[in-house]
């Protein structure tokens, strides 16, 4: 969901060092995930965290959701490589997702809220779709010195405890909040 060109964007997040940062099954299984559940990957890009959690849920349903059509037409392809039936795309604005309010089990946030101008907008659209005691999953890059190699700069890195002060001030109870890799933590919490 970020402001880059759509080609900037697939060959940013399609390289490689992105995805070593963090493996997605560490995530999957951290979260209060099931497999008959509805869950969204708010902000897929190309959809390297949404195939591993449409096999998990494969009696529900994976959500893919990003502002670019690109990113889904890939993410597409990837659901037809992997045989997955239970993968819809869903075309959204920045901070406007189109589901019904109260319709998911399960939102995730992966590396996004640090990608768009209003983070707690789109945290709190991520709250709207969430069923009473769904849950929410959000990974972000650890703080980091100027010399980072991977991830965006640190100016644009959001600080852990104050994204976790602004999901509880939405009525999320945090279950856990903790480094996920060296350099991710996560967030999770229900609703």
């Amino acid at each position: 969901m970020p402001t880059k060109s759509s080609t900037d964007r697939v060959d940013a997040l399609l390289h490689p060092t992105i995805e070593e940062t963090y493996d997605p099954q560490a995530m999957i299984a951290l979260v209060p995930i099931h497999a008959d559940q509805k869950v969204a990957d708010i902000g897929s890009g190309p959809g390297w965290l949404t195939v591993p959690l449409a096999k998990y849920l494969y009696m529900g349903t994976c959500y893919a959701v990003d502002t670019d059509e690109k990113m889904l037409e890939h993410v597409r392809e990837q659901g037809k490589k992997a045989k997955l039936g239970n993968i819809e795309t869903v075309v959204s604005q920045e901070n406007s997702v189109p589901l019904d309010d109260e319709s998911l089990d399960g939102v995730v946030f992966s590396s996004v809220l640090s990608e768009v101008f209003r983070h707690k907008t789109l945290l709190k659209e991520g709250f709207r779709l969430l069923k009473k005691s769904g849950w929410m999953a959000i990974v972000e890059w650890l703080p980091a010195d100027a010399k980072i190699k991977v991830g965006p700069p640190a100016s644009k890195r959001l600080v852990q405890q104050e994204l976790r002060e602004s999901a509880e001030a939405l009525g999320l109870k945090t279950l856990f909040s903790r480094q996920l890799s060296p350099h991710r933590y996560i967030i999770v919490a229900r609703k």
